[in-house]
């Protein structure tokens, strides 16, 4: 089956796949500078909640992105190029980075602030932990790192999508 008169359409897909993956990853990263500045546990609680529903917008996007793109690459004919492959292994690269930069900063702010994270269902709730203690690991600086993985990252996989340069 030729899907050639496809490929605007998706292109199109994979663009809109990959706006949801950098919005949902824009307003965790927001929500993340924001937390430095907050005191209330309550406030910062929703925003975390906010951040991860953001993420699962990500993870649509993210879904979407690569579906969208293999099907591109694949009746495009652009796998017998080195661009894609490196875009798709700087992807993988990239998101191993974010979960321990990012993730688990999150997780151990919301075991913190006294909210279960990955933690099994016999487990005890987290204990909160002192106002002080919450302030600096919402301050962690692991987070500066993660946008600059995250946005170099980006700017990278652009560019060789844009210009295709071998």
């Amino acid at each position: 089956m030729d899907l050639t008169p496809y490929l605007p359409w998706m292109k199109y897909l994979h663009v809109i796949g990959a706006f949801l993956f950098v919005a949902g990853h824009g307003v965790s990263l927001s929500v993340a500078m924001r937390l430095r500045r907050e005191t209330e546990p309550s406030r910062m609680l929703a925003m975390l909640d906010l951040s991860a529903w953001a993420l699962n917008m990500a993870g649509i996007g993210l879904l979407v992105l690569l579906v969208a793109g293999i099907v591109d690459g694949v009746v495009g004919g652009y796998f017998g190029r080195a661009w894609i492959w490196i875009s798709l292994v700087l992807l993988i690269v990239i998101g191993g980075l974010m979960t321990p930069l990012a993730g688990i900063h999150f997780g151990r702010l919301r075991s913190g602030l006294g909210q279960r994270w990955r933690l099994k269902p016999s487990d005890p709730d987290p204990t909160p932990l002192a106002p002080a203690e919450i302030a600096v690991l919402a301050s962690s600086r692991s987070l500066d790192w993660a946008a600059v993985v995250g946005l170099g990252g980006f700017a990278v996989i652009l560019w060789l999508m844009t210009f295709k340069p071998f």
